[in-house]
């Protein structure tokens, strides 16, 4: 009996097609955060770790990074699950997050109790969604940071009675108000005293870094820290720069975006950047100024910052060029609600500072094929800042790291030629 096989020709024209529709289907796929109805993202938690006193938010760029932001609070089910219904995001790029309690300290892990890389979703075909319904993205956390054994609460600004984990001699300076809705906050300062301060008996020019939780000291769910003592001993040492007061403010948490932002560059944002920079000169400055030997004036003060921070440093020293003879700007967020700080920054009518040190990273926006277009313009509008800061008269120096992603290492790995530019003996 024989049996029917069927034509090779067909076989491979039907293999073909496959092929090409996939690529096709692929080509057409989109990410989820330019849908305008929105998406559902669901999470388990096998261990039930999770409880109404400590439920599961989604720390995530969209929200700030802060790891208990209200708006990123999801609900229990009653299959065990959580689950939050985001709208379509206002913010531009690529949604990143990771599952938290409400905290940096109970922040999902792996089951060997190490950090995780940043979650993204995938991307999906926008015809199954044409009727308006939400795709749903599912998802489970292995274990939290807070279950690993000796877990220990965080370090650093918070807590006020342990020794500062730093190379050479720093202090904690406790700091009252803020901008916005952190007016009525009270926050540590980590004050790092160069090498040789306490028997110099002389006065020291004087670098505030906003961030300052991070400057010093890695905290729980960040990548990394700056290595600013470190790098400064190390410089110092040698003879590179002139020693320096190295003054880390931290960021107010949920209201960051507030102090940090002269506009609204993401929804929910009360910009206070004025009022801020006004809390600087009044209160942050002459505390510092009054507890340790300071410098004064803009020739011997510099501002400096990443991201938003970034964002502020710069717009603080062209406010207060009375107050901030230099700024260090680091992956400044000048792309954002469609470029409003780039306009700003590049104007005819900026005021550059006297100095000033430009970083970015050559894969700003992340590592993902779709983030090339995005890491390029990043990269462009830095050159552009540059060439605007050079034409005012600025002495101005760019570093473009490459590979270098928006994160702690990065700015650490960047931070030795930021001070040099600054400090650095044969300025």
């Amino acid at each position: 009996m024989l049996t029917a096989r069927p034509n090779a020709v067909i076989l491979l024209v039907a293999a073909l097609f496959s092929v090409v529709s996939g690529v096709a289907r692929a080509q057409d796929e989109v990410q989820p955060e330019t849908l305008p109805q929105g998406f559902i993202v669901v999470v388990d938690d096998p261990a039930r770790v999770a409880s109404e006193s400590q439920p599961i938010y989604i720390g995530t760029n969209h929200g700030n990074w802060h790891p208990g932001n209200p708006e990123f609070k999801m609900s229990p089910r009653s299959d065990g699950k959580w689950q939050i219904i985001l709208d379509q995001p206002t913010q531009p790029g690529r949604m990143q997050f990771k599952f938290t309690r409400g905290s940096w300290e109970t922040v999902e892990v792996d089951n060997k109790g190490e950090q995780i890389e940043n979650r993204v979703l995938p991307k999906v075909d926008p015809s199954k969604y044409d009727d308006g319904s939400r795709p749903i993205f599912e998802f489970s956390v292995v274990k939290w940071d807070d279950q690993k054994p000796g877990a220990v609460q965080q370090r650093g600004v918070e807590d006020t009675t342990s020794a500062l984990e730093v190379t050479g001699t720093a202090k904690r300076l406790q700091l009252v108000g803020g901008a916005g809705r952190a007016r009525g906050m009270v926050r540590d300062a980590i004050v790092w005293l160069p090498p040789g301060y306490e028997s110099s008996g002389i006065d020291y020019p004087v670098l505030y870094l906003m961030d300052g939780q991070n400057v010093f000291i890695q905290q729980p769910g960040t990548p990394g820290e700056w290595h600013a003592d470190e790098t400064a001993t190390k410089l110092i040492k040698a003879g590179e720069i002139e020693p320096m007061i190295i003054v880390g403010i931290p960021h107010s948490g949920f209201s960051r975006a507030d102090e940090y932002l002269p506009a609204e560059l993401i929804d929910g944002v009360q910009p206070s950047a004025d009022e801020f920079i006004g809390w600087l000169e009044h209160t942050v400055m002459p505390r510092v100024e009054r507890a340790f030997r300071a410098k004064t004036g803009p020739e011997s003060t510099s501002i400096g910052g990443a991201s938003f921070g970034g964002i502020i440093s710069l717009y603080a020293a062209s406010k207060r060029p009375d107050l901030f003879g230099a700024a260090i700007v680091e992956s400044p967020s000048v792309l954002s609600r469609n470029g409003y700080m780039m306009s700003l920054f590049a104007g005819d009518s900026f005021n550059w500072p006297k100095v000033v040190y430009l970083g970015v990273g050559s894969q700003e926006a992340g590592t993902a094929d779709d983030a090339r277009q995005l890491n390029e313009r990043y990269v462009k509008a830095i050159e552009l800042l540059a060439e605007k800061a050079s034409q005012a008269g600025s002495r101005v120096a760019i570093l473009i790291g490459e590979g270098h992603v928006h994160n702690e290492p990065a700015w650490a790995e960047r931070f030795s030629e930021a001070i040099k530019h600054l400090y650095g003996r044969s300025n």
